[in-house]
């Protein structure tokens, strides 16, 4: 096995909004069981399934989710010795994830306090909607109630001449389960380090609506220093007033996004000398547009509206592809919008090995899933196992740890 967390063992009780926590320590190496009761957890509910045929073993959700995972069954909500030997389970683990709501496995003798009298080194992470108190503490969500509550949506909309009167729109990707689970993750390898040189473990309580609240980039700042609510905009952030586009048409179509036009004056320069090659930007040799912060979106001067502009015509009468290629070259974050088919396609990723197979059945071949996020040089990534098949792996499970 290998991995930075190879020696981690963890027992995982989640569902949707917890399960990504349980893959992001089980790819990084750690031995990840996936409690679940008969029926199997609701994420295998999730679509879509394979050749659109729902079953426990066919979501593709459930697989890029669960990835390098084990499956157990316990019937712990009405069994009582499935109940004891998944309480053994725990007590022979490092971490434990759940993601139920608040009290529900207490009740069941499964809660952090029962636990940690026995294993005072055990790390117990509960990843609840809006924590394990408080006067919401056991209200419903889901992601996108999430990230409404949480504040992200009100940030992610369009500009009124592109949906008149739209609302704000949800990120999809289930962005507010993820968000959370990240978060949760950072505080369990936070209590790892506590527990090595104490020996002592803890409760972590992750809630997702503290989570999402923290990542609503400029909506806070400029409501607490300034009282001004941000306007939602078409691709760009969020701002307490209207600036410029960053998205613009190509000849051939495609949509370019820019970020940041000429902000320093080397890259302005080589900017300039490409546009006016071609017949554009002959007014930028004007000394008005010498001053960075003249050049420079959202700050309302009419220069940077006349760059922008230009922007739009020059990239007009070229294509997506040389846009991206001659902005990068001459050091400008610029970037083709892409579609899902363009994005598989990309040859840097299979050039880094990003995209990697799975084989499963009712596939003729193998599908191609998302790899890790990062390359670690002594402890490498892999692929160790599929998302697991329900119960796949009960015996083994129970065997290792001696629990009959």
């Amino acid at each position: 096995m290998t991995g930075p967390l190879r020696d981690l063992r963890v027992v995982e009780l989640c569902d949707e909004l917890g399960q990504y926590a349980g893959k992001l320590l089980a790819d990084m190496g750690a031995d990840v069981v996936k409690a679940e009761p008969p029926a199997g957890s609701s994420a295998r509910t999730v679509g879509p399934f394979v050749r659109d045929i729902p079953g426990p073993n066919r979501s593709l959700d459930f697989w890029y989710h669960n990835t390098n995972k084990r499956s157990a069954v316990f019937d712990f909500e009405n069994d009582d010795a499935g109940r004891e030997r998944l309480r053994k389970l725990i007590l022979a683990a490092d971490v434990a994830i759940e993601d139920r709501s608040p009290g529900t496995l207490a009740a069941l003798g499964l809660g952090y306090g029962a636990l940690s009298s026995e294993r005072p080194g055990l790390i117990y992470c509960s990843i609840t909607p809006f924590g394990q108190d408080g006067p919401w503490a056991r209200f419903r969500s889901s992601d996108m109630v999430g990230l409404a509550l949480g504040g992200p949506m009100n940030m992610n909309g369009y500009d009124a001449e592109d949906a008149p009167g739209a609302p704000p729109i949800r990120g999809h990707g289930d962005q507010g389960y993820k968000t959370a689970c990240h978060f949760a993750v950072m505080g369990i390898l936070a209590a790892l380090l506590h527990r090595d040189h104490t020996g002592e473990g803890q409760h972590i309580d992750c809630s997702m609506h503290e989570a999402l609240n923290s990542t609503t980039e400029v909506g806070l700042p400029y409501w607490l220093y300034k009282r001004e609510n941000v306007i939602r905009q078409t691709t760009r952030h969020a701002a307490a007033h209207r600036t410029e586009p960053w998205r613009y048409p190509a000849g051939d179509g495609r949509d370019v996004l820019v970020f940041g036009v000429g902000r320093d004056n080397a890259s302005w320069k080589s900017i300039k000398a490409w546009f006016q090659a071609e017949g554009f930007g002959k007014q930028f040799d004007e000394p008005r547009f010498d001053d960075p912060r003249n050049r420079q979106p959202a700050r309302g001067s009419p220069e940077a509206g006349e760059i922008l502009a230009e922007v739009g015509r020059f990239f007009a009468a070229h294509t997506a592809e040389e846009i991206y290629r001659g902005g990068q070259e001459r050091g400008q974050a610029w970037g083709v919008i892409r579609s899902p088919d363009e994005t598989l396609s990309d040859q840097h990723w299979h050039d880094r090995g990003f995209f990697v197979p799975v084989k499963r059945e009712g596939l003729e071949g193998a599908a191609l899933m998302p790899g890790a996020p990062y390359v670690l040089s002594a402890t490498p990534w892999e692929l160790r196992r599929p998302a697991p098949k329900l119960g796949e792996h009960t015996a083994e499970v129970l065997s290792e740890a001696g629990i009959e």
